[in-house]
């Protein structure tokens, strides 16, 4: 008998050390379950345009930026690796639905177009700026004061789509001259150039690229929301297929996690973006 105990005990615990071994060769638990579904296993992968600093741009070759850094805490809860697919902005969502990548983390903002199509969640909070060449003084307090000039934006942009609502009541002999681009660098770039006179960007942009200018643009007005007046900024997302249920439930869960770790608060205050927390609005 004490024999066949001996055996018996033997063969328990040689199972519970090869059990313990699986597992810790499984590596630690994920705090967020990685859904099933994904371009590539393993992979969170996420479409972006890396032209839109302080969010996502590159330097040297390396993906940085606010985003970029978001995303990758929030893969990191669920275990995922993230990788980034960079393509112009007007191309993501299309992209998406084609399933080229399994989110968009690029400074979206949420519309209710948008929202007839992808569902999101929400991570930043937006606003839009003009910003203009210093020496032109020129100062514009909302959009319909843009009548008389050349304005750029992002092609397929939430600036886009704000301009459009304003151009047509401009008075007659003050046209608002719309030009569009496929990049924010794009647009930054005409207005060096003197072809437009006004660039209408996201804040955070607009307050890097006046930064890093050394005087040539000046901030031109507040921060507009791109709304009716009253209405409150509009919230940027993370954007997945609509209908993906198990990947915007996991996107959130993760986010909140960051949230409540600090890794949220540390990304915003590393950017200088604090007036971006989303936790600000209800």
């Amino acid at each position: 008998m004490r024999r066949w105990f001996f055996t018996f005990s033997l063969v328990f615990t040689v199972c519970l050390a090869a059990l313990s071994a699986r597992a810790d060769a499984a590596g630690p638990k994920c705090p967020v379950k990685a859904p099933a579904d994904l371009v590539t296993a393993g992979t969170l992968t996420i479409g972006t345009a890396f032209t839109t600093p302080p969010q996502n741009f590159m330097v040297e070759n390396q993906a940085t930026g606010s985003d970029v850094e978001i995303g990758a805490a929030i893969a990191q809860q669920m275990c995922l690796k993230p990788e980034y697919v960079n393509q112009a902005f007007a191309g993501l969502f299309p992209s998406l639905n084609a399933k080229k990548f399994d989110v968009v983390i690029a400074a979206a903002g949420i519309t209710a177009a948008r929202q007839e199509a992808f569902d999101f969640v929400p991570y930043f909070l937006g606003g839009l700026r003009l910003i203009t060449k210093t020496a032109s003084g020129l100062k514009i307090n909302d959009e319909m004061q843009a009548c008389g000039h050349s304005i750029g934006a992002l092609a397929g942009s939430v600036e886009d789509r704000d301009l459009a609502k304003y151009k047509g009541n401009c008075p007659a002999g003050k046209a608002m001259d719309v030009k569009t681009y496929p990049s924010n660098g794009e647009v930054i770039e005409q207005l060096r150039k003197g072809t437009i006179e006004i660039a209408f960007i996201d804040w955070p942009l607009a307050a890097y690229t006046v930064e890093k200018s050394n005087k040539e643009f000046m901030i031109a007005s507040p921060v507009l929301t791109g709304e009716p007046p009253g209405e409150p900024r509009h919230k940027e997302g993370i954007a997945v297929r609509k209908g993906n249920a198990e990947l915007q439930k996991a996107i959130a869960e993760a986010l909140a996690n960051i949230e409540k770790n600090k890794t949220y608060d540390k990304i915003l205050k590393k950017w200088n973006l604090e007036e971006g927390d989303i936790r600000k609005v209800s």
